[in-house]
């Protein structure tokens, strides 16, 4: 039956369905081979997988960064983070990375943050004799912190269907987001020394001063996101409630840039988002009651087990396994198929769930940006006007990094562990 089972969910996506139908209709073709299980469990298992409380958090945390975008935060945000690191050679590629670092810890969405800061930092860099294919990179790459740096979309899935902590994972992706940001201002300082880009002057303290004041109220949120989950005055699904609140009243009474016209707009955006998640989410649950069931993950586990019974080498195994099944899938259906499987294998190899939790999530969020069907790709393509085959080209030296960051925290537990450990210990 299990040769069936994968057999269907192949040939399903071999023929273009979309990965929702394919999950759903290879759970349903197994359940009609199989006379010893009702069908009756499809429709009850697709209904439990979208009634996790903790799944709230998704459409709220998309509706609260796109209030906040549509709010007007973007523009202070990004003349923050030039005033700041401007007057650095490479100034702007500085700014960028760092205005995708503080749009990631609002939006918890790569697509999201490199749409809001490319739209304005593609063409700035350009302005400023930034090569328009190392601009592009540059912020294609820096988005990816959007989904690591907390709140964070994939770990919210990975923690629902692995039944690991939001709270801890949202914690350990802290550090690994900052590296990968200090990988890519070594990389953006290098390409800017070795193009001889022009440094400009520093700004004044004062202008800092007034450029922080304004973007304050954006710079406070992710303050109210982790402040209240760690000291406890909500969950990560009661966060995202709190922060839509923020959100709009921030637009609204701050800003002043968010309408009342432009809220059914903005709505619709959310709802349409997160009903494809949602969606995904149902039809995944059948499916992933079927590999428990038919023990899917054990089998791995003795089949890797034949290779190697290091963690450390299975750990590489995984990874370029997780390579793979990124450059064609999208990370959310990624995370879906694979968490059933490896959350139970790391439970019996010893791996720490927060470690391979944060390890699943960056090495698929990488394939946000490898084609043939990288989202943020797209998005950057769009914004800058620039070819997808130029940028995919342009995008592979800072992936390097992005590589050399997973290998970072794949072999280094204490990256992913140590702040979940600080703040919320015996929590997993």
């Amino acid at each position: 039956m299990i040769a069936v089972f994968l057999a269907a969910f192949v040939v399903l996506l071999s023929l273009g369905t979309p990965i929702a139908v394919g999950l759903g209709g290879s759970a349903m073709i197994y359940l009609l081979f199989n006379p010893d299980i009702e069908l009756t469990i499809l429709p009850q298992t697709i209904f439990g997988g979208m009634t996790s409380f903790p799944l709230l958090a998704i459409p709220l945390f998309m509706l609260a960064g796109n209030l906040m975008n549509e709010g007007g935060l973007t523009e202070d945000l990004v003349r923050f983070a030039r005033l700041v690191i401007g007057h650095i050679r490479g100034g702007l590629g500085h700014a960028t990375v760092i205005a995708c670092a503080i749009f990631a810890a609002i939006s918890g969405s790569a697509v999201a943050t490199a749409v809001a800061i490319g739209m304005i930092m593609i063409p700035a860099m350009k302005r400023e004799g930034f090569d328009e294919d190392l601009g592009a990179a540059i912020t294609a790459t820096a988005a990816c912190m959007g989904p690591i740096i907390p709140p964070s979309i994939p770990f919210i899935l990975y923690g629902v269907i692995a039944n690991v902590s939001i709270g801890a994972l949202f914690l350990g992706g802290v550090i690994p987001g900052l590296i990968l940001g200090f990988g890519l201002m070594v990389y953006t300082g290098h390409e800017a020394r070795r193009r001889r880009y022009r440094v400009h002057r520093k700004a004044s303290y004062r202008e800092m001063l007034a450029g922080g004041w304004k973007a304050l109220p954006a710079l406070f949120m992710p303050v109210i996101i982790m402040g209240g989950i760690l000291g406890g005055a909500f969950t990560p699904t009661e966060a995202a409630g709190v922060t839509c609140v923020y959100a709009a009243l921030i637009g609204v009474f701050v800003y002043r840039r968010l309408k009342l016209k432009s809220i059914p707009r903005v709505l619709l955006a959310s709802g349409l988002e997160s009903a494809m998640i949602m969606l995904l989410l149902g039809l995944s649950e059948p499916f992933a009651w079927i590999v428990a069931a038919d023990r899917i993950p054990q089998l791995m586990i003795d089949a890797i087990s034949g290779l190697s019974t290091s963690p450390w080498v299975i750990l590489l195994l995984v990874n370029i396994i997780l390579l793979v099944i990124g450059i064609p899938i999208e990370t959310a259906p990624a995370i879906v198929i694979t968490a059933p499987i490896l959350a139970p294998m790391a439970a019996q190899l010893g791996i720490d769930p927060i470690h391979m939790g944060i390890v699943v999530c960056f090495n698929l969020v990488l394939g946000l940006i490898t084609p043939p069907v990288g989202g943020v790709l797209f998005a950057v393509c769009g914004v800058s006007g620039l070819s997808l085959e130029k940028l995919s080209a342009a995008v592979w030296k800072p992936f390097w990094i992005a590589l050399a960051v997973l290998l970072l925290i794949t072999y280094i537990p204490r990256l992913s562990t140590f702040l979940p450990g600080l703040f919320m210990p015996g929590i997993r």
